[in-house]
């Protein structure tokens, strides 16, 4: 059996088409858990009305203190030996969990990441290709993760059996994280898995108009995305041939544009901005290799408000 994991929050307009795109999945065992994170909108009726309708369809209702803690929740409900999380607000195709689950049988794998599209604009949607999937290294599998940063959302286009979470050491998202504890748990399951199939036909649609902008509504709980960054560089040094200087880089590239966003706030918190300020000074810029972010990095860190002038400009 499938467990498909979906954390809800504030979406009716768009959670009964994704709902219905699950209830219709040409793969039929499964269950779908719906983790309704304390939403003030109809979300928890939608939820409720799928419930009474198929029994496949399983709900709690629970305010959370983040995404994190409530994908543990969904964690703990799943009997399935197979999981998988989708984004509420995005698009599957309906063959996709068929085609998932006879890939990692029939290669008797531990993953499978499926490629997606990024839809920018309603109805733009890319043709599918059919191709032949291809074994990855866990090398491999961290660059194609890593090459998805600026998506924000890297446990979707996956497939996982559920040994990877139950299985010692056991894996659970850090609640500490508010933000990047999906990236640190898709690292930790790449790291985990002995075998990992890419599968390049186009199976996930990532819906970017219907996402909102990763700073917008920028509170403290941001702060915790370098910690996730610092952990997933951590985890990567163990990896043997793997260039972690290119996550340092992204973990500069975040502290500058957070540093920015807190400037750009009316209401200017003065401790965050000096938190955000202390993160460009974590690494020695010779374990960075972008001249780019070199440059960026000093002239954020010496010049901090010509930067943020140039920022503006830049931002339009």
């Amino acid at each position: 059996m499938l467990s498909i994991i979906v954390p809800i929050y504030n979406v009716e307009n768009v959670l009964s088409h994704c709902l219905n795109s699950l209830r219709f999945q040409s793969y039929r065992n499964i269950e779908i858990i719906l983790i309704n994170e304390g939403s003030s909108d109809m979300s928890g009726a939608i939820c409720d009305r799928f419930v009474r309708v198929d029994s496949r369809f399983k709900v709690l209702h629970k305010d959370v203190k983040n995404i994190s803690e409530a994908l543990n929740f969904g964690l703990e409900m799943a009997k399935g030996e197979f999981i998988s999380f989708i984004d509420p607000v995005d698009r599957i195709d309906g063959l996709m969990f068929e085609k998932l689950i006879l890939t990692i049988i029939k290669h008797k794998a531990d993953m499978v990441i499926a490629n997606y599209g990024e839809e920018q604009i309603i109805n733009n949607k890319e043709p599918i290709e059919s191709s032949e999937t291809v074994i990855w290294t866990k090398k491999m599998a961290l660059n194609k993760i890593i090459d998805q940063f600026q998506i924000k959302s890297f446990l979707c286009n996956k497939l996982y059996t559920s040994e990877l979470f139950r299985s010692e050491p056991i894996h659970e998202f850090d609640v500490t994280l508010d933000i990047f504890g999906d990236l640190v748990m898709s690292v930790q399951c790449i790291l985990k898995s002995k075998k990992i199939i890419y599968d390049p036909n186009l199976h996930y649609h990532y819906i970017a108009y219907r996402h909102v902008s990763f700073f917008n509504e920028l509170t403290k709980e941001k702060l915790s995305g370098a910690k996730g960054l610092l952990k997933v560089i951590d985890l990567a040094e163990n990896l043997d041939n793997f260039d972690v200087c290119i996550i340092k880089e992204h973990y500069i590239n975040y502290s500058i544009q957070l540093l920015m966003h807190l400037l750009n706030e009316e209401d200017q918190n003065r401790q965050l901005i000096k938190e955000a300020r202390k993160n460009l000074y974590y690494f020695p810029l010779n374990e960075v290799r972008s001249q780019r972010v070199k440059t960026s990095c000093v002239m954020a860190r010496k010049m901090t408000y010509v930067y943020f002038n140039i920022w503006k400009i830049r931002s339009g």
